[in-house]
């Protein structure tokens, strides 16, 4: 059986209600995103209906379409349909950008006076998930869509605490993409859970699968996160390598410091560092540009 882990007792009830009550529900997926995941979700769907269903949302449809054609899939060609682009991303890749397409109806409830801290966040899950989807596919790790959705939520928790507690969250996180285990420890001694935890939290009440439930709890220990531990540890790298790309700095990225390619050896995954660290460079020289790419209204 499928491991499912709970942290709604981790969530203080207060900070849940501040949530509803600026969020209206706690629902992620809009109507046409929820429809078009249910059909999605049964493997010999029709392809025509599901684009039917995605066109009567606006904001989806450009959001399929976008992804179809970046060049974080590179199509031999541009994808001018819904048809096209799912048959093009396959069925799995899509419903992992339905899901994420729920993400960003709810970043925008972010206080007016925080969005420069909601396009930081929503570009650092860019990153984290390009880099994820490069790495999956570099040490062939045989993630199929997955792990684009799980970097890209992975710090939905900081968004989510941004919502609950715009007051506060300039002291708890200051966005220098530094330091996060002292930033999980000040959000649990300052408001009574940290952003893994509450992330996780909100996947789990939305029905989202446990290994991405997994991914979003422990991307700071994937070690701990049991049967998934390998989308953990994946994405625990991708999320290594979008701070050092979003500190600016100047300094080479060392994949030596990566602590989580470890886990993945130790995971089975042969001579993990060895070789991310031959193909990292270009990685990261691409992706802040994919990154934008995929941000664009």
């Amino acid at each position: 059986m499928t491991e499912r882990i709970s942290t709604l007792p981790d969530v203080p009830p207060e900070l849940i209600a501040r949530l509803e009550r600026t969020l209206g529900n706690l629902r992620m997926l809009p109507a046409a995103a929820s429809q078009a995941l249910q059909i999605a979700n049964d493997p010999d769907c029709d392809f025509l209906r599901l684009a039917g269903v995605i066109q009567r949302d606006l904001k989806l449809t450009t959001h399929v379409l976008r992804t179809a054609n970046s060049a974080l899939f590179a199509p031999r060609a541009p994808v001018a349909s819904l048809h096209h682009a799912i048959s093009s991303m396959g069925l799995r890749r899509c419903r992992e950008v339905i899901l994420t397409a729920g993400l960003d109806s709810v970043s925008r409830k972010i206080s007016p006076r925080l969005c420069e801290r909601r396009e930081t966040l929503w570009r650092h899950g860019f990153l984290t998930s390009i880099f994820a989807v490069k790495i999956s596919h570099l040490l062939r790790l045989g993630f199929q869509g997955e792990e684009f959705t799980a970097g890209l939520m992975h710090d939905f928790g900081r968004t989510l605490l941004a919502v609950a507690a715009p007051d506060e969250i300039d002291e708890l996180d200051p966005l220098d993409f530094d330091e996060p285990l002292q930033i999980e420890i000040r959000e649990r001694e300052r408001i009574g859970v940290s952003h893994a935890a509450f992330g996780a939290w909100y996947a789990e009440i939305n029905e989202l699968p446990a290994a991405l439930v997994h991914a979003i709890r422990h991307h700071h220990a994937p070690a701990s996160a049991g049967e998934h531990v390998r989308l953990a540890a994946l994405i625990a790298a991708a999320d290594h390598v979008a701070n050092h790309v979003q500190r600016g700095t100047d300094e080479p990225y060392n994949p030596m410091l990566n602590g989580a390619l470890v886990v993945l050896q130790q995971d089975g995954v042969t001579n993990a560092t060895g070789v991310f660290s031959d193909a990292i460079d270009a990685y990261v020289r691409e992706a802040p540009a994919v990154a934008e790419e995929l941000m664009q209204e």
